[in-house]
């Protein structure tokens, strides 16, 4: 058994890739694959796809922001017109990791390994962003709303490869705030995150590590954007609710409360969007 590695430059290489083994093993920046303790397939076709141009732009589209899905976390949380357009994105990707994961970790490997905690994920869902999926044998890009893509088992069909984000985006910077827990102050894999994003009045409030994937929270997404009392109470309602029987349910309602009071407080110093 051989293990091969190919690094496509353009669609139609990777095409022809995919053509030739329909289940490859698909790297971008390698966090989840290439450290210990994940292993490396003993065989068939490591696909890198760091070379692909076209994976890694930030920009444009149709008035909405379009996110290569090979951009790194680094540059998400310091992009200037991710900062605008969606601040979101650019808060939970300065809460990512360490430096050196920020470097390497990338927008689509975070989505498609689909990790409970993953900390891009409810940003993402928070913001409506869509996936635009490249399906294997076809031309063209195919959207999907990123909750739904979450939701799919396997995420990613073989040979599929996630090309890009699309975030809606208005003339105004949203409001945006992230709060996550962790075990420690150091970087940690997150034990509960909200995400808040969206115009006054009106902001999605999403949590990430309560179940398989993003989870949003309508009746503390109420009390969220009428600027009422009773926010605490709400979250913990609700994570009770998604997790019932959990051994960690009780633990997670109390957790919930300091981090909805951190949301808000952030939101507050935030001010009003520009």
């Amino acid at each position: 058994m051989t293990l091969r590695l190919a690094a496509p430059e353009g669609r139609d290489e990777l095409d022809a890739l995919l053509a030739a083994d329909p289940a490859p093993t698909l790297i971008a920046g390698g966090t989840d694959l290439l450290i210990a303790p994940a292993r490396l397939p003993a065989a068939g076709t490591l696909v890198d796809l760091g070379r692909l141009a076209a994976l890694r732009a930030i920009g444009r589209r149709d008035g909405a922001l379009l996110l290569g899905a090979g951009v790194t976390v680094a540059r998400l949380a310091r992009d200037p017109l991710v900062a605008r357009l969606a601040p979101v994105l650019a808060l939970a990707a300065a809460d990512f990791g360490s430096v050196q994961i920020r470097n390497r970790a990338t927008i689509g490997g975070n989505i498609a390994n689909a990790a409970p905690a993953a900390d891009l994920a409810p940003a993402l869902v928070a913001a409506a962003a869509l996936a635009l999926l490249w399906p294997p044998g076809a031309p063209g890009e195919v959207a999907v709303p990123v909750a739904d893509l979450l939701a799919r088992r396997p995420v990613l069909a073989p040979g599929e490869v996630i090309a890009a984000f699309l975030v809606p985006a208005s003339g105004r910077t949203p409001r945006a705030a992230f709060a996550k827990l962790g075990r420690r102050q150091e970087p940690a894999i997150a034990r509960l995150t909200l995400a808040a994003s969206g115009p006054p009045g009106a902001m999605a409030l999403v949590a990430g590590a309560l179940g398989p994937g993003p989870r949003r929270l309508p009746a503390a997404e109420r009390i969220l954007n009428d600027g009422g009392p009773g926010l605490a109470e709400a979250l913990a309602a609700e994570v009770l609710a998604a997790i019932p029987g959990r051994a960690s349910a009780a633990y997670k309602a109390r957790a919930v409360r300091g981090l909805g009071e951190d949301l808000a407080s952030r939101l507050a110093a935030a001010g009003a969007p520009a």
